[in-house]
């Protein structure tokens, strides 16, 4: 999502995200190929493709494979990747050799900035000369595992019969390193130092051609009931147009939403485990609404814990469907009200 959001913005090339997986030392796509794919999405043009943005996912893959112990072990294929992207990452002149399809698709023929070479070359393949001094390179992924090393840096060791060792706090959320607000809890990803990279498996020279490193955080309750009501293509959107289809009209109250939200957070799937949660809250409805009578189906609070299945009406009964749907939103907007916590505390 942030690819084409920063593609839109500035306005420059990119070629679609490429999982650093497909990259191997021996078999596989060579380096070179992220290149050939922002040329091809540049339209072939070298010029606009040497100020482009080529934005690699799983790059934590190429660090290791496994983890044993306290150590980790290091990939010797996903080095020699990183090796071989030292050189493109640094700063330098790239050939693309790019061939023309038999239905003549393609690069255009003797385009400007391309250069055709003099040997090895077919009619239908054409040379193009990239730069790569200028061009923004992205990495990302999930990089599991990464908090425990930047805690066990962190840990402090103390003295004493009891003392925990300085191993101790790897594997717990709550440790304190020595510069934190009291009552703050310390975000580990936040302060992730390159040599936390090079202890996680990457090589010195590939992390120091990495000048900004970043994390996002976690998404938030609000931050997915955004995701399932507010953005463009919403899930409730989408569910309520495929109930639509069949004639039938599926309503979320804000609690069950608010819980939706909440199951999602609990089980740390983020926005993509939204999806999920909701295929089998409503996987019953599916079957049972579409082609029978009912007309009205209505997911609430006690639906989404479990407690009921989903509530249905046929056509007559809108009315007792709507009294339903609201009064359950109308307790929900009472006991957020302000005014009605004034009144429950005495004011």
């Amino acid at each position: 999502m942030l690819l084409p959001l920063l593609k839109r913005v500035v306005s420059i090339s990119t070629p679609p995200s490429i999982n650093f997986t497909e990259f191997t030392q021996d078999v596989g796509d060579d380096v070179e190929m992220c290149v050939h794919r922002l040329l091809q999405s540049a339209n072939w043009d070298p010029h606009r493709a040497a100020t482009g943005i080529i934005y690699i996912d799983e790059a934590d893959k190429l660090a290791r494979r496994g983890a044993g112990g306290d150590g980790m072990q290091r990939d010797i294929g996903g080095e020699g990747v990183q090796q071989s992207l030292l050189r493109m990452m640094e700063g330098s002149v790239v050939t693309i050799n790019a061939n023309k399809g038999a239905d003549g698709t393609g690069p255009p023929s003797n385009s400007e900035g391309g250069r055709r070479g003099r040997n090895n070359m077919t009619p239908n393949q054409e040379t193009f000369q990239v730069d790569t001094s200028n061009i923004l390179f992205i990495l990302s992924g999930a990089f599991v595992g990464l908090d425990h090393v930047v805690k066990r840096r962190i840990a402090k060791g103390s003295i004493g019969f009891g003392a925990a060792p300085i191993n101790g706090p790897a594997d717990n959320d709550n440790f304190v390193p020595f510069f934190t607000k009291n009552g703050e809890k310390a975000d580990p990803w936040s302060l992730v130092e390159p040599t936390d990279l090079v202890t996680y498996g990457f090589i010195p020279e590939f992390v120091s051609r990495l000048p900004v490193i970043s994390s996002l955080k976690a998404l938030t309750i609000p931050d997915l009931l955004r995701i399932l009501t507010e953005v463009k293509g919403s899930l409730v959107s989408q569910y309520t147009a495929l109930f639509g289809y069949s004639g039938v009209d599926i309503r979320f109250t804000t609690p069950a939403l608010r819980e939706i939200a909440k199951l999602a957070k609990e089980r740390g799937g983020g926005a993509r485990g939204l999806r999920g949660i909701m295929e089998g809250l409503l996987l019953d409805a599916m079957y049972e609404a579409p082609g029978s009578g009912i007309r009205y189906v209505l997911i609430n609070e006690k639906v989404v814990k479990g407690e009921i299945p989903a509530l249905y009406w046929s056509r007559g009964d809108g009315s007792a469907f709507w009294n339903e749907f609201y009064a359950e939103d109308n307790m929900e907007y009472e006991k957020s009200s302000p005014s009605n916590e004034g009144h429950s505390s005495g004011i």
